[in-house]
């Protein structure tokens, strides 16, 4: 027998029924199934914020699948969610450094937590993606119990962009989104491993944008020109301020923004490098968190310059015809054997399933050894003859990747040419900000370091060969994990319950390019779109 929870709505014309999730929900005439998921809190991949573009929001519908974001809400609809967040791979540890870009699989705590010998504080990252959550023993500093978990936000869009255009004059639904979320894992550590606990403190990083949603702020200011923050928030508030509940009595310190588009993750991160990694060994560097925004900071023992540039998310899978995020069966590396036939690794070695950031980056090197791509980004004569005219525009070409196993496991997997404009895209205004960074300082950096989930499952070979990385830097880059939320266990563990932080001197010094206004930005871009 299945029990479902109801979830009201003050206007209600119908139940629909989520049997797997046993929940019954209540939708109004004119609503979409997806309408009807977001309100009920259910997680749902939909990377075009419901346009119908990007078809990952697939729904079973009494038993026939179809798009939710395409589907009207009927009374006695019985819906399984088939795409969902379950299962994502999320970086839950800053570490010391590695040059190779292996890819591993990170679930759950990376070990065993300790016992408690006094209070415990929280470190939270809040990213675009995913969110993750620490609590840290005061009195040995070491780890206590970990959370991991997609940000709930990906419902209304895959990158910051659709959520600020989502919460221009009213962050509301997004804020008790991401407060509850963040607010029900706490809780959870506090029922188990930290059980007993006194918490002294809470420490957050994220970007601009994420900041501003947790906080209940309107993003009108981050949308529009000049794209300067509305909101210059205090670096201290009351838990329940924030979160809205009482389940925690301390202060919460929120690492400051730079600006609109360079966060409190980035200087999040620069305090974990500067604690744990360089401690002054090397005269400079750069450090890059690669996502929808990627944030990029040049240090050196004068400056702090920072950027930040609109990647796009097909670094994360997204606007890929065959794109998923970094879930089991996604595509992380791929070779071409020749005659059109590719050779490939997943996450969990599972079935093929969609292609990840990764694999759309290794794909492309791969295309491009073998011959099957030009430089302009093109299919060669020989792409072409191997290639199939796409379902939907037979103007437009694909090659396959994969095909579902004889078992049935798996998906169809291809690669259009449309999917290789996207990362040219994605990887010239990565490679753009690099550049000018290095132009602006005159010399490259002694070492790039590499934060974030994505930048840890890319290949540097496959970087280098389609231009993500200047070759000018081949053995001075390191991948260093997941920066922001090393910074915040750094607080976590140095700072007194009320701060001040270890990095409020950086803001100040601070120097911000804005690319789109940078007089060699469209020369740098448009040179970067072509591969080596």
């Amino acid at each position: 027998m299945v029990l479902f929870i109801q979830v009201k709505d003050d206007k209600t014309d119908m139940n629909i029924f989520f049997p797997k999730d046993g929940i019954k929900a209540e939708a109004r005439e004119g609503d979409t199934l997806l309408d009807v998921i977001r309100a009920a809190g259910l997680q749902i991949e939909v990377d075009c914020t419901g346009r119908g573009t990007c078809g990952m929001c697939r729904v079973l519908v009494n038993g026939v699948e179809c798009l939710a974001c395409r589907t009207a809400a009927e009374e006695g609809m019985r819906v399984e969610i088939l795409d969902s967040s379950e299962g994502h791979v999320i970086l839950t540890d800053s570490i010391t450094g590695k040059r190779d870009g292996s890819f591993s699989v990170r679930e759950g705590t990376q070990k065993e937590p300790s016992l408690l010998h006094g209070k415990i504080a929280f470190a939270i990252d809040i990213g675009t993606t995913t969110v993750v959550i620490k609590a840290i023993d005061i009195g040995n500093q070491d780890e206590v119990g970990v959370r991991a978990f997609v940000n709930p936000q990906r419902a209304y869009g895959a990158d910051v962009l659709s959520r600020i255009n989502h919460a221009m004059d009213d962050a509301t639904d997004l804020s008790e989104l991401i407060a509850g979320a963040v607010d029900r894992a706490i809780e959870d550590i506090l029922l188990g491993e930290g059980a007993g606990a006194v918490t002294e403190k809470v420490v957050i990083a994220g970007n601009t944008t994420m900041m501003y949603l947790l906080l209940n702020r309107r993003c009108r200011s981050l949308g529009l020109a000049p794209f300067q923050p509305e909101f210059a928030f205090e670096h201290v508030f009351e838990y329940n301020e924030v979160f809205k509940t009482n389940t925690l009595d301390c202060p919460v310190l929120i690492y400051p923004y730079i600006s609109a588009f360079v966060g409190g993750d980035i200087v999040s991160g620069i305090v974990n490098i500067e604690r744990r990694i360089e401690s002054g060994f090397h005269a400079s560097y750069i450090l890059i968190d690669m996502g929808t925004n990627g944030e990029l900071v040049y240090r050196d023992s004068a400056r702090l310059l920072t950027t930040s540039t609109a990647a796009g998310p097909a670094l994360e899978g997204g606007n890929i015809t065959c794109g998923m995020g970094g879930l089991p069966g996604a595509i992380y590396a791929a070779t071409y054997e020749g005659d059109g036939k590719f050779s490939y690794h997943t996450i969990g070695e599972k079935p093929a399933l969609g292609i990840c950031g990764s694999g759309v980056i290794s794909l492309v090197a791969a295309m491009l050894d073998a011959g099957l791509v030009s430089k302009s980004g093109a299919f060669t004569e020989e792409g072409e003859r191997l290639a199939e005219d796409t379902d939907t525009d037979p103007v437009l070409k694909q090659l396959v990747i994969a095909e579902p196993s004889g078992s049935g496991g798996g998906k169809r997997i291809v690669f259009t040419q449309k999917d290789i404009r996207e990362y040219q895209l994605a990887k010239g205004a990565i490679r753009a900000g690099i550049d000018i960074l290095i132009d602006e300082m005159g010399e490259p950096p002694h070492m790039l370091y590499l934060a974030g989930g994505f930048g840890q499952s890319i290949d540097l070979k496959s970087a280098f060969r389609t231009g993500l990385m200047p070759r000018s830097l081949q053995g001075r880059i390191l991948f260093v994990g997941n920066t922001s939320l090393g910074g915040c266990v750094i607080a976590c563990q140095e700072c007194e319950a009320r701060g001040p932080l270890p990095s409020l001197y950086m803001v100040d010094r601070a120097q911000e390019i804005n690319l789109g206004a940078h007089k060699k930005f469209n020369d740098k871009f448009m040179e970067s779109l072509l591969f080596e």
